[in-house]
């Protein structure tokens, strides 16, 4: 029996002594391969097959061929499996630009704390090495004003004695010495109290450097 072989949506079935084509279908597009099935089995015919060998050997064809279009539709993507990944793709970057942000900002979060953390610590470093400064500066003061004092009253002290030793050698004069050798010991006493005077000055210059 003529057949012909048809092919729709992975299924192939027989016809009856008519030329049709073999015809797929994908989700986009349709693939036609033009097949004569009954000039297919005059030809075995003709080679010396019987009607049915011809046939046997058709639906042996139909068979193969029929394999052999699925494995090709199975190995092919589809353009929903293209969308399908695309999507996927798109995802996976999006997941990884999210989880790099979220990182990047993280990581700036930290350093900007370390930042702050070490300034705070360097204030309080400066602060402390001012108020160490400051106690020194003030100790060194104060030692100084103590040996000033000291010297002021030595120098009190000096000055007194000198007026004191000034007086009683005018007395002294006064009363054993004539008037020219009491003129002549007044100046030699107001000389020495001067001379006394440069010392006193002279030592609380070097109090107060000391």
């Amino acid at each position: 029996m003529m057949t012909t072989m048809l092919r729709r949506r992975g299924a192939v079935v027989l016809g009856r002594c008519f030329s049709t084509p073999v015809v797929t279908k994908t989700t986009n597009e349709a693939m036609v391969y033009p097949f004569d099935s009954h000039k297919f089995v005059t030809q075995l015919q003709y080679q010396g097959f019987s009607l049915e060998q011809a046939e046997a050997i058709l639906e042996a064809l139909k068979s193969t061929m029929e394999e052999g279009l699925e494995t090709q539709e199975t190995g092919l993507a589809t353009k929903a499996d293209h969308l399908t990944l695309k999507s996927e793709l798109s995802e996976r970057v999006f997941n990884t630009t999210l989880k790099f942000d979220i990182a990047q900002r993280h990581m700036k979060e930290i350093l900007d704390r370390d930042f702050d953390n070490l300034k705070q610590e360097i204030r309080i470093i400066e602060k402390a090495d001012f108020d160490k400064v400051l106690a020194e500066i003030m100790q060194v003061e104060k030692k100084f004003m103590l040996h000033k004092q000291q010297s002021d009253t030595i120098l009190n002290k000096l000055t007194l004695a000198n007026e004191t030793l000034e007086r009683r050698i005018f007395q002294y004069g006064s009363a054993n010495l004539p008037s020219s050798h009491i003129l002549i010991d007044a100046h030699v006493a107001v000389r020495f109290g001067a001379a006394i005077t440069v010392v006193l000055a002279f030592l609380g210059t070097y109090l107060e450097k000391s």
